[in-house]
This record gives structure tokens, C-alpha cells and sequence, in this order.
């Protein structure tokens, strides 16, 4: 056996089965944090998802540590720098969920382009009034951040033959059929801007009010990435003067919610949350254990 390894969050049973041959496992989906914190001083691995908050103490206890594994594509939930300094080694599973955010991030864009989630909230009621919404078909779709995943939501985005823009700080290839634009023009002229970034955990909001003032009238937004990208009380603002008609996101600031302005934006008729289903589909949960269990056994 090469080490112990405990596994805090849900994960598919694949991960487990590549694992079991070369690892002693403990599977603790629901471990609090309290005792995390007492029992990591026993485990070489710990793998987490989105759940499981890796801090600076839970590596400081982690006396045998030397892989903190991310079942998912972002690692704003660990203290990599931390880590690092304790040269303990940090993977995740980068493109395993691709195919689910993308059509999840699609989905969000036609509910937002055509109120459906209201007017099944008032057929429920036996309320048949009919809502008008406006066609993808021409408009111009925003991308925030122009990765691996914000290049698949544009492919998949052209059967609406929709006009496309991209934002990313990081120098990225743009195709022809994708205009490259700074932030303030991104802003200025997208219909539809679908936030496709990875943050750290101290990572500043890179929307405020100062960006959010440039929109156009009634853009629709769409997050699938992280809720930190945009500085929720300024945007509550254009949520209720209705500058943004729609925004339709995967993820929340708190969840639960539990900050004044997130319960006043819960009540809003033109803002949708989903519970973090991005990834949360059969095929991408596979894809996922998969890559995790491989790094975690590359890396050993």
C-alpha cells in the first residue's frame, strides 16, 4: 500500500476502485470540519470537491500531507500557497466537466432570453399569461474569460448564429469568427455575457460597479464559474433598475444564502440560481473520479 487516503466529499465510485489497489481509503462524504481538522494528521492524500474547505490549519495538521486532490476544475477552496510552502502537491481535473458546464451555460441562456422559468412559476399557479422574451438569433455573446470552457460555449453557441466577443487577461488565441475586446467594450456591447473565469480564493471581484455601469440595457448574464467574479451589492443595483433583465447563475456567493443582499436578490422575478449542477451530471462525475484518481497515483 502506498498511503492512506480520505475522501471528504461525494464522488463517484470509479475513483475509489482505481484507488483501492494501491491505497488504504477511508470515504467520508459528510466529515464536518471539525473533524477534519482532527483526523487529516492520519491520512498521505485528501480529496475534496467543492464542499470541503482545505485551510491553512487543515494543512498545518496534515503532518503526513503530500497530495491535496481537487475532484473538480477549480482549487479556490484550497490554500495553495500554503501548500506549496509545505511543498504538498496540489491537482484537480481540469476539462473533466466541459461538456456538462457547456450545455448547462446554454440552457441558462435561453431561460434568461425567454422568462421560461417564470412562466413555469405561473403555470404552477394556473396563471397562463404569456411572457415575451427576445431571440438569441444576431446578438452578441460576451465571453468573460476565454479558456478551454468559454471556447466550447462559443462553438456550441453558433447554431443560435449569435455575433461573438471575448474578454481574457491571460493571452489567448482567438479564432476569426470571435473578436478579441477589453473589458469596458465587452461590457458596452454584449446582449448576453456568459462568466467563464477561475478565481483563487482572495482572488479581487473583476466586476463592480464601475464595469457593471457600462452594460447595455437588459443584458442578460449567465455564471457558470465562480460568484466572486462579480461583486454582488453593486449588481443587486442593476438587478432592480432592470439594466441586467436576467441573471441566470450556477453558483451563489454564500450557499445557503445567507448575506442581506443575496436574500433580497433570491426574491427577484429576473434572478435564477441553480444549486451548483454545472458538474453534475453521470457522465462528468465519471470523468472526474477518473482524472483525480490518476493524478492522484501519477503524482505518489
Amino acid at each position: 500500500m502506498y498511503g492512506k487516503v480520505l475522501i471528504c466529499d461525494p464522488v463517484d465510485t470509479v475513483m475509489t476502485d482505481k484507488l483501492k489497489d494501491k491505497f488504504e481509503i477511508d470515504y467520508k462524504p459528510k466529515i464536518s470540519s471539525q473533524e477534519l481538522l482532527e483526523v487529516i494528521k492520519d491520512y498521505d492524500v485528501v480529496v475534496v470537491r467543492s464542499r470541503t474547505k482545505i485551510t491553512k490549519d487543515v494543512i498545518s495538521n496534515g503532518k503526513k500531507l503530500k497530495i491535496i486532490a481537487r475532484a473538480g476544475i477549480g482549487v479556490d477552496n484550497i490554500d495553495t500557497d500554503y501548500a506549496e510552502e509545505k511543498h504538498i502537491k496540489v491537482v484537480y481535473a481540469p476539462g473533466s466537466s466541459t461538456e456538462s458546464v457547456v450545455e448547462i451555460t446554454l440552457a441558462m441562456m435561453v431561460i434568461g432570453a425567454r422568462s421560461l422559468y417564470k412562466g413555469m412559476e405561473n403555470t404552477r399557479k394556473n396563471d397562463f399569461t404569456k411572457l415575451k422574451g427576445m431571440e438569441l438569433e444576431g446578438k452578441t455573446l460576451g465571453i468573460l474569460g476565454f479558456g478551454r470552457i468559454g471556447k466550447a460555449i462559443v462553438d456550441a453557441s453558433r447554431t443560435f448564429k449569435m455575433k461573438f466577443i471575448a474578454y481574457d487577461p491571460m493571452p489567448v488565441e482567438y479564432p476569426e469568427y470571435v473578436k478579441k475586446v477589453s473589458l469596458d467594450e465587452l461590457m458596452e456591447q454584449s446582449d448576453v455575457i456568459s462568466i467563464n473565469v477561475t478565481m483563487r480564493k482572495d482572488s479581487p471581484y473583476i466586476l463592480n460597479d464601475n464595469e457593471l455601469s457600462k452594460l447595455k440595457e437588459g443584458v442578460i448574464i449567465v455564471n457558470t464559474s465562480r460568484a466572486r467574479a462579480i461583486n454582488g451589492k453593486d449588481m443587486l443595483k442593476y438587478l432592480k433598475n432592470g439594466k441586467i433583465s436576467a441573471f441566470v447563475s450556477d453558483v451563489f456567493w454564500n450557499e445557503p444564502a445567507k448575506e442581506e443582499y443575496e436574500m433580497e436578490m433570491l426574491k427577484l422575478d429576473n434572478v435564477m440560481i441553480t444549486p451548483h449542477l454545472g458538474a453534475q451530471t453521470k457522465e462528468a462525475q465519471k470523468r472526474i473520479a477518473i482524472m483525480t484518481a490518476d493524478n492522484i497515483i501519477n503524482e505518489w
